[in-house]
Order: C-alpha cells, then structure tokens, then sequence
C-alpha cells in the first residue's frame, strides 16, 4: 500500500502531531488506513533512564540517612541499616535483603552470664550435696561408734576375772565363820583386780596386814588382805584385771595367801560367798 502524504497546514506546510511522535503506517491493522502513533524509542528510553536515576538517589538518600543513623545507634552498622534501606520496597527487581549478624555479639554478654551463674549454681548443689552425703556418713559412723561403745560397756559392766591364779585352801563361813575365801600361792603372786571400779581404801589395816578394797557398780566392794606389796592408791581407777598388788604373807596370816572377801551395799556391807559371786558373773576355780 502507498503511505499517503502528511496532511498540510493552512501555511501548506506538511503537520506532525508531536515532536515527541512519528507517523508510522500499520499495516498489519485490519481496516486501519491512517497513521498509529507510538512514542519514540528515545522518549521511551529517557523515561527509563529519569526513572532509574530517581530510585538511585531515593536508594542512596536512604543508605545515607541509614549510615548517619547508625552512628547514632550503638550495636547497629551501617552494613544493616543499608540493607534495610535497600530492601524497603517489596516486590523490586534485582533486589535483594540482607540481614546482618553484626549486633548478635552484643547478645554473647548476657548469655555467657546467664551459663556463668547456671554453672555456679551447679556447682553449689553439687557441693551442698557432697557436704549432706559427708553428714549422713558422719552420722552414720557415730552410730555405730556408739553402739560399739554400749557394746563394749556392757561387756566390759558383766566382766569379772579371778583375782589370782591360785587354789583355794579356804572356803567362805564353816565352823570358824570365815568371812572370805582364801587362795594359795607362792609368794609375790600378782594380784588382780577381780572387776573395775574405784580405789577407796590402799594401807595397813589389823588383821589384814597390806590391804585393799575396790568399790563396783552398784555399790558392790572387793576386799584383798595380807598383800606383800600395794600397788594402788586411793582414789584410782582400776581397770579389770588390773595389777593391784602382789600376793604376800602380812598381818594375821600362817603363811603366803590372798584373803578375798565381796560385801553388798557398801564398804562395811553384807558379806557374801565370793566363790558363789564369781560364779554367778562367769568366774569358776
């Protein structure tokens, strides 16, 4: 098809609509035979490139802005505040936002001292656990060190020994109403004390030359008379089986014995059969 011409002005000159605008003919329009006017690749062009300069200097406003924020705001960089401003816009072509990890080290404070005091408190239950396990067993070995204790007591309240290792040549009461039991035995024998107890009475006393006498447990008295050597004084504790003195042949005596007597109640007490009361606490001759 031939393109008509340009239509004239009144001055005959040929018109354009636009500057901005060419006069293009269409001829793939159906039943179209005028011209189609379309804006100019450079109008296009200049558009773009006016529109690109605008976000470029809106983006580097806001970086800018951003950057002098961030001076401002401690634990805050510019690197995260660019991003911020860079990605403002949902939905931008070729942008992309980015987060910075550069204020988490001002976390690393508070959590390194919240494991600090979760560490010491760790610590204090273990060793407020260890300190109740050390009582525990404490109280636990007092105990038993006390029942041994009562033990040992309690043996040592029921035990009674021989006073001397000897025979008897005498026994308690007969016709001559001996009040003790005598043993014999050569001469500087030792003699022990037959149960613990206390001193009352280490000395020279008629009849029973070198005597001794011994106060128990429920005011119980043993009695050792005619001794060649005291080895005791009043006032001591003794404790069974302990050496007292030596066997002898002092005072009213027709030869080396031990007189041994046992009275109740006391020094001057009830006298009883010491053979009978050895027997009755596990002593035999």
């Amino acid at each position: 098809m031939t393109r008509p011409p340009f239509p004239r002005s009144e001055h005959g000159t040929h018109l354009r609509r636009n500057a901005s605008v060419t006069d293009e003919w269409d001829d793939s329009a159906p039943g179209r035979s005028g011209f189609v006017s379309v804006q100019l690749r450079r109008t296009g062009a200049a558009t773009a490139v006016v529109s690109t300069i605008g976000l470029v200097l809106i983006n580097a406003t806001g970086i800018a802005h951003s950057e002098t924020a961030a001076q401002h705001q401690p634990g805050r960089t510019g690197s995260t505040l660019a991003a911020s401003a860079s990605g403002t816009s949902a939905g931008q072509s070729g942008t992309v936002q980015v987060v910075s990890t550069a204020g988490a080290d001002d976390l690393s404070g508070p959590i390194d001292t919240e494991v600090s005091d979760d560490q010491r408190r760790m610590a204090e239950l273990l060793e407020a656990k260890d300190l109740v396990a050390t009582r525990v067993a404490a109280a636990a070995l007092a105990q038993r060190d006390a029942a041994a204790a009562a033990e040992a007591e309690r043996v040592a309240a029921a035990r009674w020994v021989r006073p001397i290792e000897a025979r008897v040549t005498q026994g308690f009461g007969g016709s001559n109403h001996h009040i003790g039991v005598d043993f014999g035995a050569p001469h500087g024998t030792t003699i022990h004390a037959a149960h613990r107890g206390t001193i009352i009475y280490a000395g020279w006393e008629t009849g029973y030359g070198n005597f001794v006498q011994i106060m128990h447990e429920n005011n119980v008295v043993t009695s050792y008379g005619h001794l060649s050597r005291i080895d005791v004084r009043v006032g001591q504790e003794v404790d069974t089986g302990e050496q007292i003195g030596l066997e002898g042949n002092t005072g009213k005596s027709t030869g080396p014995h031990l007189h041994f007597e046992v009275r109740l109640n006391g020094q001057y007490g009830t006298k009883v059969d010491p053979l009978a009361w050895l027997a009755g606490h596990g002593v035999t001759y």
